[in-house]
């Protein structure tokens, strides 16, 4: 088959829905298709071994408590369509159809048949909930385009659910390189010793929680005496979440900033738990996969999103978001039961062994063949 991946996320952009896009386009490739990702254009395009046309302009902006990239530009919708008539695409599959941008623009001017992503959840209500409000026709239009709707999770379908009802929708959750993030990988020398090593890996947005983790380390402080907490990831504001940590404990956190995807398994194994303290609007928890392939235990918000993946005392501990008390009572509690982390490493390994990338694409495959034979 001819598959055409759109997406506004995709390399040199980092996230789960580029990651995503990326997985998902290798595996299809590998079982013979021929697959194009349409995105943004980019400074210093990265394609990572997939054929990549880039149109349109990238807008960074903040949505849903996150930093985010809207890919817009002139006359985008008729250049979709004139990249639809030479690639000669069996199938669509779009990302986020109905964000604004070149998602939305793709479900309604592209007529291919297309199967739909959504990724998006939103617990926390606020002003931008009157968008899909007012602009309901708008997206009811593109919905209505949509031959096929998934879900990556039921929070991100209980989120369109909220709006359209009536749509029918398949939950195929994201997935994980279970090589890639892998126990067998060998521990990062600087943090091959005795200190209890908690990791954090995230963009500095609102929605990760960061603050929260940094608010618990006084707590950690009183309790426990060898720990260290390393923070992978950057973000506009990260001087404003450094001011969270007490000056007298700074010697206790580790800024290591961007880490390439080749040297970020290494750091997930080398740790003794993985924080992540979100405080909502997560449609799934990519990050806590990867830590539980790698054979890290977790500690994270009780979260919609985050429930989809982990169970409370099985694979990690669940906390009430927004409280770094409760944070620090879990990570002393992880510290001070060797093995408790263990049981908890061996079932997270089993678990993140059930969303392997190849068994996502294997409940794919049938949705493209369906629409290519007119389904």
């Amino acid at each position: 088959m001819r598959i055409g991946l759109i997406t506004q996320a995709y390399y040199p952009v980092l996230g789960g829905v580029t990651e995503g896009v990326w997985h998902i386009g290798q595996e299809l490739q590998r079982r013979g298709h021929e697959v194009t990702v349409v995105t943004g254009s980019a400074k210093h395009p990265d394609n990572r071994g997939l054929r990549v046309l880039r149109h349109g302009f990238q807008v960074p902006l903040m949505s849903n408590g996150a930093n985010v990239y809207l890919t817009v530009g002139w006359k985008l919708g008729r250049m979709l369509q004139r990249i639809e008539q030479e690639e000669r695409f069996d199938v669509v599959h779009v990302q986020s159809p109905i964000d604004p941008g070149l998602p939305i623009i793709a479900s309604k001017a592209m007529r291919t048949p297309k199967v739909g992503t959504y990724h998006t959840a939103r617990s926390m209500k606020g002003p931008v909930d009157l968008i899909p409000v007012i602009f309901r026709p708008v997206f009811r239009d593109a919905i209505e385009k949509i031959q096929h709707h998934v879900a990556v999770s039921r929070s991100a379908e209980d989120f369109i659910h909220r709006y359209f009802p009536d749509i029918p929708m398949t939950i195929i959750p994201n997935g994980v390189d279970t090589d890639r993030f892998s126990p067998e990988l060998p521990i990062l020398p600087q943090y091959d010793d005795d200190v209890f090593t908690i990791l954090y890996v995230g963009r500095m947005d609102p929605r990760k929680g960061a603050k929260f983790l940094f608010g618990a380390i006084p707590f950690l402080e009183q309790r426990l005496k060898n720990y260290r907490v390393v923070v992978v990831g950057t973000g506009w504001m990260q001087k404003y979440y450094d001011a969270y940590v007490p000056l007298h404990l700074r010697k206790r956190v580790e800024f290591v900033g961007y880490v390439s995807p080749e040297e970020l398994p290494r750091y997930y194994r080398s740790a003794d738990v993985y924080c992540s303290p979100a405080i909502g609007n997560e449609s799934f928890g990519i990050v806590l996969l990867e830590a539980m392939a790698a054979g890290t235990p977790v500690v994270a918000s009780d979260i919609d999103g985050y429930r989809w993946v982990v169970e409370p005392g099985v694979e990690g501990l669940l906390v009430p978001p927004r409280s770094p008390r409760h944070l620090a009572e879990a990570l002393i509690q992880m510290a001070q039961d060797t093995a408790k982390r263990k049981a908890m490493s061996t079932a997270g390994r089993r678990k993140a062994l059930e969303y392997t990338w190849s068994h996502v694409v294997d409940r794919l495959e049938p949705i493209y063949e369906s629409l290519r034979k007119g389904g």
